[in-house]
């Protein structure tokens, strides 16, 4: 007995159906899928920068003056001439979380709030990185002071002076 020859239109030669889902954008619907996705942060940084400006735009109400004045020695029993950094307040209101910069390495954190009117004479040498090297006056021009402090808003100020 002879088998009857198998039907091409049958089911079980068909080949198997993917359980994976079928591509449903074109490569021009993928590509704006893409760009959109990497566009759509960079637009809204970039309104929110506009709308909100940077941080420097809130002005610090203070003076800075690089000078050089007679300080007390350690002992207290002299005064030497000292390279300087004066901050003075032009405001009446006090200025917390003052925070200067020489260079943008060299840090100074002051813990107590700068008084209205008050003057800030501090020692260059007092300066230093976040790895503790110190700055030595004279060594380096000094190029630019940034001085931040909390505004009774709650903004940050911020002052820069380029010399």
């Amino acid at each position: 007995m002879t088998q009857p020859l198998p039907n091409p239109d049958d089911e079980r030669f068909e080949p198997p159906r993917s359980i994976g889902p079928a591509p449903q954008l074109s490569s021009r619907g993928l590509f704006l899928a893409l760009a959109a996705v990497c566009l759509f942060p960079l637009i809204t940084l970039s309104a929110y920068a506009i709308v909100f400006g940077k941080a420097s735009e809130h002005e610090l109400p203070v003076g800075v003056l690089v000078d050089r004045r007679p300080l007390p020695t350690i002992d207290g029993q002299a005064r030497r001439l000292d390279d300087v950094v004066v901050i003075q307040s032009q405001v009446d209101f006090d200025i917390p979380n003052l925070t200067i910069n020489l260079n943008g390495q060299y840090f100074l954190y002051q813990d107590k709030p700068l008084l209205a009117g008050e003057e800030l004479v501090v020692r260059q040498a007092a300066f230093a990185t976040k790895s503790n090297q110190r700055w030595v006056p004279g060594r380096y021009p000094l190029s630019e002071i940034t001085v931040t402090g909390k505004l009774p808003t709650g903004a940050r100020g911020v002052t820069e002076v380029q010399f």
